[in-house]
Order: C-alpha cells, then sequence, then structure tokens
C-alpha cells in the first residue's frame, strides 16, 4: 500500500518535506500505525503537538487508511 504524506507549517521544518509518498506492506493500516512508523522516522514529531487528516478530513487514531490516501499532518492552528 502506498500513501501520500504531506506536512504543514512547522512540520515542514521537522520533516525537510513538503510532501513524500510513503510504502506500506500492510494493508490492514490505521492512523495510530501510521504515526508511529513517521514518528519512529522524525523523532522531533513525538514532542510536537500535531493532528492528522486523511483524505481532507480531521481523523482519529483508530481509523483505518487506504491504498492512495493522502495523509495530512496539520499543526496547531487558531480561527478567528
Amino acid at each position: 500500500m502506498t500513501v501520500t504524506l504531506r506536512y504543514f507549517g512547522s512540520l515542514v521544518d521537522i520533516t525537510q518535506k513538503k510532501e513524500e509518498l510513503f510504502s506500506v506492506d500492510e494493508n490492514n493500516v490505521s492512523v495510530s500505525f501510521l504515526k508511529n512508523k513517521i514518528e519512529t522516522a522524525y523523532e522531533e514529531l513525538k514532542s510536537t503537538n500535531y493532528s492528522i487528516a486523511v483524505n481532507q478530513k480531521l481523523s482519529n487514531l483508530d481509523n483505518k487508511i487506504n491504498d492512495q490516501d493522502v495523509i495530512a499532518f496539520l499543526p496547531p492552528f487558531a480561527g478567528g
């Protein structure tokens, strides 16, 4: 399974990327599983507050991820 990861705001500074393709050998993958994999690759994310969206919808950690999904890592934001 391959998904597209997109990083925004301060998370771009941490990952040094705005976007990357990420492949997982497993088919039954949750947002939590992916979060752990990404935090292993980018250790600084472990101490950073951020939200995760799957296909432009904020997601909880139990949601499943499908092949070709777009996963966005979003820093805290404020509205006005």
